[in-house]
Order: structure tokens, then C-alpha cells, then sequence
């Protein structure tokens, strides 16, 4: 497909690609992959492109699409990458008027990329594990382990962006300013992500709050969190100040005013890092795993431990004791992190998106 401009014969703008994302997010799935998503598509909209989600049937979901500012369609009762999803999503690609796809499933293997793409889409699948080979055009993974994965391409011709460098990050951390350590501690940010299927919170406030020293908690609550009533009773029996936020349309300050922070080991590890916000993760996934293991070599991280195993509430309140008072160490990774990324993933994808 050739390089499109942007003007017709009339003098009018046209979008360069009409691209439709197919992706889903909820209580099971958590929000990183339609977060990753919209940020793809907000730097999109910056060349015109026109950008139409078709996701599952959780209003919470498509309420989300639409405050970004995007079309929201849904695909009801199917299973994901199944044949009959397939038929549908095709089906709404043509309704849509669609050139291009992102796909951000695991369930969207080489056959449903294959099938796709011969339709004459311009595919795009974000990835993050690598299990196949690719039949599409395009394939992103900015995780920091992506470069050590074995991807393969089985069409001959697919492009890999690989690496934090391809980070998709949410546009509030596209342009954020390098940040210093400062002497003390004075607020610590606990993050799980759009859902709190393990029921960490409480543990984590429950941690926080044993700890010795001066300083806030900040928790954010998500929108598929489903222990929301035991996470306000023990903020309410803490003796230290701890303020719940539901379900913020923005974290970017948060992480901004934040000293140090607690996170679930998925995409907010990268925003985190963006931010200069030191970060003790905890592995709530078996994918996270290659993630954490390269954030943690590159400095930018301190493992906190795995959901399930014996010691995980200990190992948080060493790490984070630790890094309260060792002030040397954050401004380490403060460093590490920004230097790691520099939050224009999204820009560059979209550009090579746009450009063929």
C-alpha cells in the first residue's frame, strides 16, 4: 500500500488510514492493552488518521474509548479469536471503511493475522510474548525484554518495533520532565491496574501503614476493582493519612507527586519509569515475568516479589523500607527509568504506520 497524502483532488484533508483496534479490557483482562491502544490511536489522530475501537461489551470500556475522544463498537457474546469473531470483526472493518487493524489479543494467533491480512488490511499486532510466527505487516513490543524474544516472521515481510523505545505510553507521558530525588519520602503510590483480582490492595495499605517514617499514602482504586469495600475499611483503620482515588481520568501527577511507588507488574510499570517515580512491582501474571526480570537489570525497578507465594507480604515492606530512606538508590533509578524511556513509542509507531 503506498504513502497516501492527506489532500484529495477538492483541495480537502482526508485521513491518511482509517484503522480499526480490536482489543478488549474488563475484570478478567485488566485495562494495559486498550490503554496501550488509545495511546496508538491518540498519536494517530496527530496524522489525521481516523481511529474506531471494537471491543467487548463492558461500559466501562467503551466509556473510555469515547472520553479519549474515539468511535466505540462492540463485538457481544463472542469468543475472542474465534471464527465467528473473526467474521464479525471483518464484517465491522468493512462497515467502518477500514484500511488498517491493530490487534492487541492474546487470543489473535498467526491464522487470525493471516486471515486478516488477506483480506487487504494493513495489519498491526501489539504482542508481547512472541509465541508464533507473523503473517502481518507490522509488529510492536516495547517491552523491555522484546529485543531477547525470538520473533519470526512467516509472510517474509513483517517489520518488528522492538523495545521500550516503542513503548506505548498515555500521551500525558509522551513529553514529562526529567526528575530529581529528593531528601526524604513524603508520599508513597499504590497501583494495581484496572482490577485487583488477587486483593493486594488491602495487603499493600496494611503494609504501608506498619512501616516506620512520615509520609501519605495515595491508592488508586480502578474501575473493575471488586474489593472496594474492604480497601476503604482499611484505609479508614490506617494511622497514616492514605487518600483513595477512583478511577482517575489522569496518573501522570500522581506519579509526579509520588516519592515512590507500588505497582502490579504490567504496562503502568513504563509510565512509572517515564515518570522518574521509583517502583517496587509485584508479579501478578506469569507473562510479566521476562518484563520485570529486564526492568529490574536495567535498574529501573526493585522487585517486590510474585502474588502467591509465602514471603510476598514481607519482601514489600523490606524493599520499600529500604527505598524510603535510601534516597542514593531512587535517584538511581529515577535516572535509569528516564533514560529508559522517553515516552515517543506511540509517535514512532504511528509514523511507520502512516508512512507505508
Amino acid at each position: 500500500m503506498g504513502h497516501r497524502s492527506p489532500v484529495d483532488s477538492g483541495g480537502a484533508r482526508m485521513p491518511r488510514r482509517s484503522v480499526l483496534f480490536r482489543v478488549d479490557a474488563g475484570p478478567d483482562i485488566g485495562l494495559g492493552h486498550l490503554q496501550r491502544c488509545l495511546s496508538l490511536a491518540s498519536a494517530l489522530r496527530r496524522f489525521d488518521a481516523r481511529c474506531i475501537f471494537l471491543t467487548n461489551r463492558v461500559r466501562a470500556v467503551q466509556s473510555r474509548v469515547r472520553a479519549f475522544g474515539f468511535e466505540a463498537d462492540r463485538l457481544e457474546g463472542l469468543e475472542s479469536g474465534g471464527t465467528e469473531n473473526l467474521k464479525r470483526t471483518l464484517e465491522k472493518a468493512v462497515r467502518h471503511q477500514c484500511d488498517a487493524m491493530v490487534v492487541d489479543s492474546y487470543h489473535a494467533d498467526a491464522d487470525y493475522l493471516g486471515l486478516l491480512r488477506a483480506t487487504g488490511l494493513f495489519v498491526v499486532a501489539v504482542d508481547d510474548l512472541a509465541r508464533h510466527p507473523f503473517p502481518c505487516q507490522l509488529v510492536v513490543n516495547g517491552g523491555a525484554h522484546a529485543l531477547h524474544l525470538p520473533y519470526r516472521s512467516s509472510s517474509g515481510d513483517t517489520r518488528f518495533l522492538l523495545g521500550p523505545r516503542y513503548a506505548l505510553l498515555h500521551p500525558e507521558f509522551w513529553d514529562t520532565p526529567p526528575r530529581t530525588v529528593q531528601q526524604t519520602s513524603g508520599n508513597v503510590l499504590v497501583t494495581l491496574g484496572g482490577a485487583d483480582p488477587h486483593n493486594l490492595m488491602p495487603m499493600l495499605l496494611s503494609v504501608l501503614d506498619d512501616l516506620p517514617g512520615e509520609f501519605t499514602v495515595t491508592a488508586i482504586v480502578g474501575p473493575f476493582f471488586k474489593n472496594r469495600t474492604e480497601i476503604q475499611a482499611t484505609a479508614n483503620g490506617c494511622r497514616r493519612p492514605v487518600r483513595l482515588i477512583r478511577s482517575p481520568d489522569s496518573i501522570r501527577d500522581l506519579m509526579l507527586q509520588a516519592d515512590l511507588a507500588i505497582s502490579a507488574g504490567g504496562q503502568t510499570l513504563y509510565e512509572l519509569a517515564a515518570a522518574g517515580t521509583p517502583t517496587v512491582a509485584v508479579q501478578v501474571a506469569d507473562n510479566q515475568v521476562a518484563s520485570m526480570r529486564a526492568l529490574v537489570a536495567e535498574g529501573v525497578v526493585y522487585t517486590g516479589g510474585c502474588v502467591g507465594e509465602a514471603r510476598l507480604r514481607d519482601r514489600v515492606r523490606e524493599a520499600v523500607k529500604m527505598l524510603l530512606v535510601d534516597k542514593d538508590t531512587r535517584a538511581r533509578m529515577i535516572a535509569a527509568g528516564q533514560r529508559l524511556l522517553d515516552g515517543q513509542g506511540a509517535r514512532r509507531i504511528a509514523e511507520v504506520m502512516v508512512s507505508v
